[in-house]
C-alpha cells in the first residue's frame, strides 16, 4: 500500500517547503509585535499573501507594507516584489 505521501504532486511539497521558510524568515526579521499578528497564506509568483488576525491591523500593515517588502527583498531563496495582506476570519 502506498503512503499518502506519494499522492502529493511534488510542486505543492516544495510550495509548502516555501511558505515555511518564509514563516521562518518573518519570525526572525520583522519587529516582534508584527509576528504574532500575521501568518503567511499563501505564495503566488513574486506575491506573499499574509493573513492577519485584525482588521485594523491589516490596514496598517497595508499603509507600511513599502517597509515590509524592503525587509523580505533580503532573502536568499525567493524574490518578492508584493505582499497582499487579507483578514483571517
Amino acid at each position: 500500500m502506498k503512503k499518502i505521501s506519494s499522492f502529493i504532486p511534488k510542486h505543492l511539497a516544495k510550495k509548502s517547503l516555501l511558505i515555511g521558510k518564509f514563516e521562518s524568515y518573518i519570525n526572525q526579521n520583522f519587529p516582534k509585535e508584527i509576528i504574532s499578528e500575521i501568518n503567511v497564506i499563501n505564495i503566488s509568483g513574486s506575491t506573499l499573501i499574509l493573513g492577519c488576525k485584525k482588521s485594523s491591523f491589516a490596514t496598517l500593515m497595508r499603509f507600511e507594507k513599502d517597509k515590509y517588502i524592503h525587509i523580505l527583498k533580503k532573502n536568499d531563496f525567493l524574490d518578492i516584489d508584493d505582499i497582499k495582506i487579507i483578514v483571517n476570519t
